[in-house]
């Protein structure tokens, strides 16, 4: 122990006696640490670990209902049911969707919070204990009305608007106008597991009636869920997913339904969830582990580089202590312990890197109007990938020292200075090859980064078919404040009337779902084409949306053939649709859909206009789905949640106070929900394309920083070395401009040899972007180009000041000191 101390101590000494060699090293470490941890806090937070409070939370899985190998589709509450009672793979199933509430307490405005509504089983399933009070009662019984009208609050919410106060277990609280009772409080950092978004409380699926003034009789009949399952011990998802798609297949059968024949059930883990930002980010976290491991390997041999450098610079140093008896382990130990330090130092310094990243990634990621929440702490599993990663460091980048070290010849190091050309040359082609293999590592993460640069580009400048600019949108909940349809229906009307009439607006419309929307667009119903014999395999289902009058005028989706929608398009007129073009090419080749008859969920409908593709789901979606626009007043029902767009003649925003009188006027107790432009609503879709080329981009800097660096010390030191060469060659006659030219010319074959070896890497690393990219080739010649003139410049520079040192040295003196 005494050794060990004695050793830290003097390895402490040394790092201060070279400051500058300390803290190049230890934020080069931070970097690549930092990257690399960063990587594994998102990891950890959508797989490992997303839920702390949740009772072994990688047992579970999610469960999606998919149509003809599509995925990302609700599920049923029947099909949950039956998942629940039949499967022998899941010890317990629990179903839960996503809704928004109105609260309303005494002297405050209504205050619109996200919700959860579960089965009564959720949080048994879970393993979720409560704060305060008690959970719902599990019931196999969902559909008892009624009889469980409660609520349990987030811990959040408890706080921020009852004071913590824990005699509020009991209380009565007005939910969309309906009482409810504060059954419990979820406990800290719970807040649901809707894939990242904080929900502020639940309710059970029983109240679902009561969330809508002319909700049907029963409302789980039309519920879309989301099912979570927990494994049995010792299953695995093979096993499991084969049971779905045996069960979904016996579901259909026992329906007797043969629109469910072409129904599947698929398993999912937390990472790849359909629903939420989960499965948007387990997508990119395979591409940023693969450029952290890049930077990382490329951190490893810069250390191990200036490590050996400096081995090389105690040669006289370590030969002496080895003439006077030290033992070659006690001389590694103490290069061992070094290295050991900086990689400490490093890791630390790298954890508060990741911290910081870490963050800004969560400020970036788009909330599609919802509140997020991740688990972001460091927890044992953080903190033991650190440690793991600070032990590797020390192993990897400290051989090539000791190897160094050990390897003195102790007649050559006290005579160094009369040995100083001899294999010059070979130590040269060594360091060159390793600059090269780190220039080829910048190479393939800068050529990544220039091809997911190109498809946020092309992805950002493609038409989408609609106006973003000048639209302005907000939603409108009227079931939240005790409408029934009728009244509802006749609100909405009298606010588009008010609408335009009012200054600056050219026209108004209705829509339940906006282009881009969150999370994707419209609902899939039953479809069928009179005197049309569906082929084996062809869809039976569409994706469906209602819309108000005027809807394509005022989004600015150009017509193809026929017209709009109109106010006369209701209820007690003949039923119609529009469709898009990709809708009309597939089942109308020869051009005669306009007029044809389509029946939508059993009711038949003339086709009165067809309208251009434009982007309904995403920007990116190069084969436009096939949809079917039905009029909203032409149901019945549907009319408590609506979202209003108005299009202005001067910006979206110019409108945002006629919009709301539109609304007081009539009842200035409904609130009006995310008020935004129609720019911002799809800009979330951007922004979900540009984070990865983002976050790419950032690495891209890290490890071109790296590689100068790297760079830069190798070359000051070459140049350091060959004093005594560049003295007698300016001697001899030689320039400066010639000695600056030799100096960078060893440049040259730096270059070629990241260049080839980037471009091979290059090769084999892009095939992991291919499913990312858009409209842009896997193998871009500007992107590559870029990356390569990147490269050179990086040279350049790091290069540029051993060249101008080793051309201004002082050949007498040079010589004089050797």
């Amino acid at each position: 122990m005494q050794t060990l101390t004695q050793d830290i101590r003097y390895a402490l000494r040394q790092l201060r006696m070279s400051p500058g060699f300390a803290l190049t090293a230890v934020l080069t470490l931070a970097l690549g640490i930092g990257a690399l941890t960063t990587v594994a806090t998102w990891t950890n937070a959508v797989l490992f670990n997303p839920w702390p409070q949740v009772r072994d939370a990688r047992s579970l899985r999610f469960v999606s209902a998919t149509v003809l190998g599509g995925d990302g589709y609700s599920v049923s509450y029947d099909q949950f049911q039956y998942v629940r009672r039949q499967s022998r793979s899941f010890s317990d199933a629990a179903a839960f969707d996503l809704a928004t509430l109105n609260l309303a307490l005494p002297n405050t405005q209504p205050q619109a919070i996200p919700a959860g509504t579960v089965s009564s089983n959720y949080f048994e399933l879970l393993g979720v204990k409560p704060e305060v009070g008690n959970f719902f009662q599990p019931d196999a019984n969902d559909h008892a009305f009624g009889s469980m009208d409660a609520i349990v609050l987030s811990d959040g919410l408890w706080r921020d608007r009852f004071n913590a106060d824990p005699s509020v277990v009991g209380r009565s609280l007005s939910i969309n106008r309906h009482v409810f009772t504060v059954a419990g409080v979820a406990p800290p950092e719970f807040s649901g597991i809707f894939g990242g978004v904080a929900e502020a409380a639940w309710i059970p699926l029983s109240a679902l009636r009561d969330l809508s003034a002319d909700a049907p009789a029963d409302p789980l009949l039309h519920a879309g869920l989301q099912v979570v399952v927990r494994l049995r011990p010792g299953v695995a998802d093979a096993t499991s997913k084969a049971e779905l798609h045996t069960l979904a297949r016996s579901f259909a059968l026992a329906q007797k339904n043969d629109q469910l024949n072409s129904w599947d059930l698929n398993l999912y883990d937390s990472s790849h969830m359909q629903k939420g930002f989960f499965g948007a980010i387990g997508e990119v976290l395979p591409v940023l582990l693969g450029a952290s491991c890049l930077l990382m390997l490329l951190v490893c041999i810069n250390i191990a580089s200036l490590l050996g450098q400096r081995a090389a610079r105690r040669r006289r140093e370590i030969a002496i202590r080895t003439a006077l008896g030290a033992k070659p382990s006690r001389i590694a130990s103490q290069v061992f312990i070094e290295t050991g330090l900086l990689a400490l130092g490093g890791a630390l310094a790298g954890w508060a890197v990741s911290v910081g990243i870490s963050r800004a990634v969560y400020v970036l990621l788009p909330d599609f109007g919802f509140p997020i929440a991740f688990n972001l702490h460091s927890d044992w599993r953080i903190i033991a990938f650190v440690a793991a990663i600070a032990i590797a460091v020390t192993l990897a980048c400290g051989m090539y020292p000791i190897r160094q070290s050990l390897r003195v010849s102790q007649r050559e190091a006290l005579h160094e200075g009369s040995t100083a050309v001899a294999g010059a040359t070979r130590k040269r082609i060594g360091q060159r090859i390793v600059l090269g293999i780190q220039l080829a590592i910048c190479f393939i993460v800068l050529a990544c980064c220039g091809l997911l640069t190109r498809t946020s580009l092309n992805i950002f400048n493609r038409p989408v078919g609609f106006d973003r600019t000048n639209t302005l949108t907000t939603t409108i909940d009227l079931s939240r404040a005790g409408y029934t349809d009728d009244r509802a229906r006749l609100f909405l009307l009298e606010v588009l009337d008010h609408l335009r009439t009012a200054p600056g607006v050219a026209s108004a419309t209705l829509t339940t779902h906006l282009p881009m929307g969150d999370w994707g667009s419209g609902n899939t119903r039953n479809f069928s084409i009179p005197g049309h014999i569906p082929g084996k395999g062809e869809d039976k289902q569409v994706v469906t949306d209602f819309d108000g009058p005027d809807f394509f005028h005022t989004m600015v989706i150009q017509l193809q053939q026929g017209r709009d929608f109109a106010t006369s398009d209701n209820d007690s007129t003949a039923k119609v649709a529009v469709i898009n073009e990709s809708m009309a090419h597939r089942y109308w080749p020869q051009g005669n859909a306009l007029g044809s008859a389509i029946i939508v969920d059993k009711v038949e409908r003339q086709i009165v206009g067809i309208v251009h593709d434009f982007a309904y789901h995403s920007p990116d979606n190069t084969e436009p789905t096939p949809v079917v626009f039905l009029p909203l007043l032409q149901g019945k029902s549907g009319y408590g949640y609506a979202m209003i767009a108005v299009h202005s003649r001067t910006g979206a925003t110019a409108v945002v106070s006629q919009l709301r009188k539109a609304v007081a006027d009539l009842d200035s107790s409904v609130p009006l929900e995310n008020v935004r432009t129609l720019e911002d609503v799809t800009g979330e879709q951007y922004q979900m394309s540009r984070i990865p080329a983002e976050l790419l981009g950032v690495y891209a800097i890290c490890s071109v920083l790296v590689a100068m660096m790297g760079l830069y010390a190798v070359m000051a030191y070459s140049v350091l070395e060959r004093n005594r060469e560049f003295a007698l060659r300016m001697a001899l006659g030689s320039t400066r401009e010639k000695i600056f030219r030799l100096v960078l010319q060893g440049s040259a074959a730096v270059i070629f040899i990241g260049l080839g070896a980037g471009g091979l890497g290059s090769v084999a690393a892009v095939r992991l972007l291919r499913s990312m990219l858009f409209n842009v080739s896997p193998f871009d010649l500007l992107s590559f180009s870029v990356a390569g003139l990147a490269l050179v410049l990086t040279v350049l520079i790091a290069g540029i000041t051993p060249a101008y040192r080793a051309a201004n040295i002082q050949p007498m003196q040079a010589l004089r000191n050797e």
